[in-house]
């Protein structure tokens, strides 16, 4: 069976960590950027041209700066999008402490990011698709 790269529930995307600091209590810590590109796969929840929610099985840090490399899709063109995340929320599988470990395991981290330089163009193009059930 193949599977048709426009019909996936989720996506292989690039991220590439950029040099942050960010809060961790009363203080602060510092997140040191990556030269090469990570690939991860994500499922979109929702996006919109401001930001974008994801679940991923990786976690990002609160406030962590990144570039998330989205894939030609379709007519859309690859591109770079900027991101700080604003939210990271772990959400555990009922039976994590049976398949953790395990490819049963369905816990997930639900991300939300902020677009730090939205290409509005761009966003506008790949909510239509999103939007059409098209990715």
């Amino acid at each position: 069976m193949t599977i048709n790269k426009n019909q996936r529930t989720s996506l292989r995307v690039g991220i590439k960590k950029l040099t942050s600091i960010i809060k961790k209590g009363h203080g602060h810590e510092l997140v040191k950027g990556d030269n090469k590109m990570e690939v991860a796969t994500i499922r979109i929840v929702d996006l919109s041209t401001g930001g974008l929610c994801i679940e991923s099985k990786k976690t990002l840090k609160l406030g962590m700066n990144f570039e998330l490399k989205i894939p030609t899709i379709m007519h859309l063109e690859s591109n770079l999008l900027a991101c700080e995340v604003t939210r990271s929320i772990f959400r555990e599988d009922p039976r994590y402490y049976i398949n953790m470990g395990t490819a049963q395991d369905k816990s997930y981290y639900e991300i939300g990011l902020k677009f730090k330089n939205p290409n509005t163009n761009y966003l506008k193009q790949l909510l239509d698709l999103a939007l059409d059930k098209k990715i």
